[in-house]
C-alpha cells in the first residue's frame, strides 16, 4: 500500500450536528484514538466526519435525526490536503431545506466528483452484514468503491436503477404495454452490462486482497474464497435476452427478476456460504479483511491512501489480531480515526493522538506517557 499522498482531514468544524454542539476539531496527522463512556458522542464524531464524504449516516439516519434538537440545521465544513491541491468542503443539511455542498466554495458538478474529493473507508460494527446479511449490502459496497475510483459509474448506476423503477412500476400496472417495457429494456441492458463489467473487474482485483489480508492480517486459518456471481453474464447481449425470458414471469411478479441488481459478491469459507455457515467471530475477519482490501484497493487505483474510520474496533479482535491490524495500518501510512471507551486497548505506542469525548465536547488528552 503507498502512503506517498495520503488524504487527511487537517480542521474540522461542525456546528449543530448530533450532540457535538460548536466543534472545533484538530486532528493528528495519523492514527487519532477518541475515547470516552458510552453515549458520550465518539460515534457522533465519526459520523460527522464519514458524512462529510460519504453524504449518509453511517447509522441509516435521517436528515432530521442528525440535526441537535435544538437546531434547524446543521453544517460540516473541512480542511483536507493530500490531493493536487488543499481542498475546503462544506456541507449544509436542514429539516426545511435541501442539502448544500460547497467544495472549494462552489457548488460541486457532481456527486461522484465530491466522493472522489474525500477517499474513506469506513468500518462499524454494523458492517457485519456484509459477511452476514443480503445481497444487496454488498452490491452497495461494491458500488460505494466504484464511485469513489470511476467519475461515470454514479451516473450509470443512476441510469440503472432509475429505469429499473420505472420497469417496474410498469410492470405492476393491470395492463402491461410490452413496448414501454422495452424501451427501459434497452437502458437496462446497456447500462447494466457497464455495472456488471465494472463490479467484476473490481472483484478480480479486490478478490485475492481480501482473501490474503484475512489470511495474513487477522491469522485465521481457514481458507476465504471470494468471487463475483452475477445472475446474468454482464454483457447488453446477454441482459436484453434475459429481460426478455423472463417478461412473463415479471409480469406475474410484478418486478424485473433479470439484471446486476440481483447479483452478489459471494464469500465462501471451506467451499461452503460464510453467510450461514461462518461463526460470528469469522464475520468480524471477513469484513475487516473487506475494509483492509478496499484501502489498498482505493490506495492502489486512485494514487491516495483514503481515510479510515474505525468505530469500536478494538472490541471485535483479540489482543494479536489487534496488533497486527494496526502494524497494517502503521505501514499504510494513511490518516486514521477510530472509537474506543478503553485507549489502552488500542496497541500504538507512537504516531497516535488522543481525544477525550464528554457529553459531545471533543479535549485533546494529555500525551500518553
Amino acid at each position: 500500500m503507498s502512503s506517498e499522498s495520503p488524504s487527511r482531514l487537517t480542521a474540522l468544524q461542525a456546528r449543530g450536528f448530533r450532540n457535538l454542539g460548536s466543534l472545533r476539531f484538530g486532528p493528528g496527522s495519523h492514527f487519532n484514538v477518541i475515547h470516552g463512556d458510552n453515549g458520550a458522542g465518539k460515534s457522533n464524531l465519526l459520523e460527522a466526519i464519514h458524512y462529510l464524504g460519504a453524504l449518509r449516516s453511517f447509522r441509516g439516519a435521517k436528515t432530521d435525526d442528525l440535526i441537535s434538537l435544538d437546531s434547524e440545521s446543521a453544517s460540516i465544513e473541512a480542511e483536507l490536503s493530500g490531493g493536487a491541491a488543499p481542498h475546503k468542503l462544506r456541507v449544509e443539511i436542514g429539516k426545511s431545506q435541501r442539502r448544500r455542498l460547497q467544495l472549494d466554495g462552489k457548488r460541486p458538478r457532481s456527486t461522484s466528483a465530491w466522493y472522489q474529493t474525500v477517499p474513506m473507508v469506513l468500518f462499524h460494527p454494523g458492517d457485519l452484514v456484509l459477511a452476514s446479511g443480503s445481497s444487496d449490502k454488498r452490491r452497495a459496497f461494491l458500488d460505494r468503491m466504484l464511485e469513489q475510483m470511476d467519475p461515470v459509474y454514479g451516473s450509470t448506476l443512476a441510469s440503472y436503477e432509475k429505469a429499473l423503477r420505472s420497469r417496474n412500476r410498469l410492470l405492476k400496472e393491470e395492463h402491461v404495454d410490452r413496448r414501454s417495457i422495452g424501451a427501459y429494456d434497452v437502458i437496462l441492458s446497456k447500462a447494466g452490462a457497464v455495472v456488471g463489467r465494472a463490479r467484476q473487474r473490481l472483484i478480480e482485483d479486490l478478490g485475492p486482497r481480501v482473501e490474503r489480508a484475512f489470511t495474513d492480517v487477522f491469522a485465521d486459518d481457514t481458507p476465504l474464497a471470494v468471487r463475483y456471481l452475477p445472475r446474468v453474464e454482464p454483457s447488453e447481449e446477454a441482459i436484453a435476452a434475459a429481460l426478455a425470458r423472463s417478461f412473463e414471469k415479471d409480469r406475474a411478479r410484478g418486478f424485473t427478476t433479470a439484471g446486476p441488481h440481483g447479483d452478489d459478491l459471494e464469500l465462501r469459507l471451506h467451499d461452503v456460504g460464510a453467510r450461514h455457515h461462518g461463526s460470528q467471530g469469522q464475520h468480524r475477519t471477513i469484513v475487516l479483511a473487506l475494509k483492509t482490501a478496499e484501502l489498498d484497493l482505493l490506495a492502489d487505483r486512485t494514487g491516495r491512501v483514503p481515510i479510515l474510520l474505525l468505530d469500536d474496533v478494538s472490541s471485535e479482535l483479540d489482543r494479536t489480531r489487534n496488533r497486527r491490524f494496526f502494524e497494517m495500518l502503521s505501514h499504510a501510512g494513511g490518516q486514521v480515526f477510530l472509537t474506543t471507551t478503553h485507549p489502552e486497548f488500542i496497541l500504538l505506542e507512537n504516531d497516535r493522538v488522543d481525544f477525550h469525548v464528554d457529553a459531545g465536547r471533543v479535549t485533546r488528552s494529555p500525551v500518553r506517557s
